[in-house]
């Protein structure tokens, strides 16, 4: 358990919590280059097929960095399976609030769903990217149309972040910080199973917030599964989405092929 309390530690000590890649195993430029390259072949390809299994991927980048165009590396993964691949592309702050960036997400998952009418669905996302799905999941507009929510390494309380420079462009306060943090609204029904999966190599309040996250859903009535991933931090984790041999991986593509 974490002894760490956000609400009374320094500014530094928020700031060193929520800076994933100061626990990083590899410098987090060559993780982003990464997913430029292993992306790269798969921009503007076809990746999805009308009524296939669909996983619907939201990327991180703290509301304010990289693309869909980033984050199509496990496209491989879901040829070899016979899966739909689609990466949600939003307006990054601060060109977008956090509350428009969400309303975004749920219009182009609904959009999606709607074209492809597929026969599965889990719908996943990382870091900011899993805050963004769980909001999601909680829409009216997506009740009953999504199976599964894979969320890795995600914020769920949002609070902290308004103590850190990652909030500049953002513009939150605890207030509008609290009316977008998952863990601290009313709770609405969410799909029936969740992963909720961090790497050993990350910080304690995003290990606390990963448990804490998936109790509330497990007390509410999901099927929760929460893993903290050993050999993974919090940049190399999504790429076990759809990878066999993973405990991540093999839980989406259990819940994919039904």
């Amino acid at each position: 358990m974490s002894n760490f309390s956000w609400s009374e530690a320094s500014d530094e000590d928020v700031d060193l919590q929520y800076s994933p890649s100061r626990f990083a195993l590899r410098p987090l430029d060559e993780y982003l280059a990464e997913y430029a390259t292993l992306s790269q072949p798969f921009r503007g390809a076809s990746l999805a097929t009308p009524g296939q299994p669909l996983l619907i991927y939201i990327h991180g980048g703290y509301w304010q960095r990289l693309s869909a165009g980033d984050s199509l590396f496990s496209a491989p993964d879901a040829i070899k399976h016979g899966i739909s691949l689609h990466a949600v592309e939003y307006t990054l702050a601060p060109h977008a609030t956090v509350p428009q960036i969400i309303d975004e997400c749920i219009a182009d998952v609904c959009r999606v769903l709607d074209a492809l009418q597929p026969s599965r669905v889990v719908l996943a996302g990382c870091s900011a990217g899993a805050h963004l799905a769980a909001m999601c999941a909680r829409d009216t507009s997506l009740q009953g149309r999504i199976h599964a929510v894979a969320l890795l390494s995600g914020i769920y309380d949002v609070r902290p972040i308004v103590r850190t420079p990652t909030n500049d462009p953002l513009g939150l306060t605890v207030e509008t910080a609290t009316e977008i943090s998952p863990q601290l609204l009313p709770f609405v029904a969410s799909p029936a199973d969740a992963l909720l999966a961090v790497g050993r190599y990350e910080s304690e309040e995003f290990i606390r917030q990963n448990r804490e996250y998936g109790q509330l859903l497990e007390h509410n009535g999901a099927r929760v599964t929460i893993e903290v991933v050993d050999d993974r931090d919090h940049f190399n984790l999504p790429y076990d989405l759809l990878r066999e041999g993973t405990c991540v991986g093999d839980w989406v593509l259990a819940q994919l092929k039904g």
